[in-house]
């Protein structure tokens, strides 16, 4: 009899332990719940959508919200960059701009935009490369219609080796409006000239006869800053020096890394550590994160193209309890998910697959 109750107290202290280990919601972790399975409802704070749904876009692959508080979006399909007010209308369309896929804006309201051209590359080979255009707004009274953009930065132009190095794959602006531009490609094996880079230019688009290159990286291999199939960058508002880029090679070790500039080595370091254990480093959490961004407490939202889920961590790398997804149609799923905006307690998501944006607000600030 004194083993059966030995075993009855076992068994609820065992159950008690569980019970309190799920009502804490800190402590979820997104990789305990299957892929494509919505874990935003897990605990009682979450995001809800916002109604209605905005469409009217041919794969919208990536949207930012403005220094002039309006809304971007890259419709690839379309040709085209979209502007919205924040109730999601209409303001003004670009003129043809090909296979637009990564937006910012810098302080001067200039919108930089990845796109496309039609292009030479050694040895005279007609194809399409990458650019970053600018668009000056402020001239054109605020709106996109009718500007004609300059290219400030072209995929196939020397740095200092000529030739196709692959594509641009982000774009984010400092507080003094120099920017980062992150590149990939498959050419990696010249010592001053490797295809994976993140380049620094400054206000003038001055990139001749070279941009900056960032130290501190590796090109290639799972090291702690290794850069594999770089797809996106994002810097703080209030300073000019450090980033946080993402990258979705399966080789990669880590999909997301922190980094701060060493101002004594001029080079870049990790902000975290893999023994420091946090989450933003957990090997398997994310497989092919898209996009990233921050909002004003420098939480950290990256959305995931192959999990269809959006994943918060706070500033200390903790993932947070509020990420969510899962693949479909329904106002909280997504299908192929490439872009993602916050602003103004509002998440953005630019649902890909579904052609669609959608609009979130936590629960807790729904009032």
């Amino acid at each position: 009899m004194n083993k059966l109750k030995q075993y009855i107290l076992f068994v609820s202290a065992a159950f008690a332990l569980f019970l309190n280990a799920c009502a804490d919601d800190e402590n979820v972790k997104l990789s305990d719940y299957p892929i494509n399975v919505d874990p935003g409802t897990i605990g009682d704070t979450t995001y809800i959508p916002i109604t209605p749904v905005i469409t009217g876009f041919n794969e919208p692959v990536d949207i930012h919200f403005g220094y002039d508080q309006q809304l971007y979006i890259a419709d690839k399909n379309n040709d085209r960059i979209v502007q919205l007010d924040l109730a999601g209308g209409i303001v003004s369309y670009s003129n043809f701009i090909l296979r637009p896929k990564k937006i910012t804006q810098d302080r001067n309201f200039d919108l930089l935009v990845i796109a496309s051209v039609i292009d030479t590359i050694p040895p005279n080979v007609l194809d399409t490369v990458d650019v970053v255009y600018r668009f000056k707004l402020q001239p054109n009274g605020g709106t996109l219609n009718g500007v004609v953009p300059t290219i400030a930065f072209r995929s196939n132009q020397p740095t200092p080796i000529p030739g196709d190095h692959g594509s641009f794959t982000g774009i984010s602006t400092f507080q003094d409006n120099y920017y980062l531009v992150t590149r990939s490609g498959n050419n990696n094996s010249s010592p001053i000239d490797p295809d994976n880079a993140i380049f620094k230019i400054d206000r003038f688009d001055y990139t001749i006869p070279v941009p900056e290159r960032l130290s501190g990286f590796e090109v290639e291999g799972q090291g702690l800053l290794s850069l594999q199939q770089i797809s996106g960058i994002t810097t703080f508002t209030y300073n000019n020096t450090d980033l946080i880029y993402i990258q979705k090679s399966s080789n990669a070790a880590f999909k997301v890394q922190w980094c701060l500039y060493d101002d004594i080595e001029g080079i870049y370091t990790a902000k975290f550590e893999p023994s420091s254990g946090v989450d933003l480093l957990r090997n398997g959490l994310m497989i092919e994160p898209a996009d990233i961004t921050l909002d004003q407490f420098n939480n950290i939202f990256i959305i995931d193209s192959y999990k269809d889920s959006l994943y918060k961590f706070n500033s200390l790398g903790k993932l947070k309890s509020e990420s969510f997804g899962g693949e479909g149609i329904s106002p909280t799923q997504f299908s192929n998910p490439l872009g993602v905006a916050f602003f103004n307690r509002t998440l953005y998501i630019c649902d890909t697959g579904n052609n669609r944006i959608l609009r979130f607000i936590l629960s807790t600030d729904n009032n």
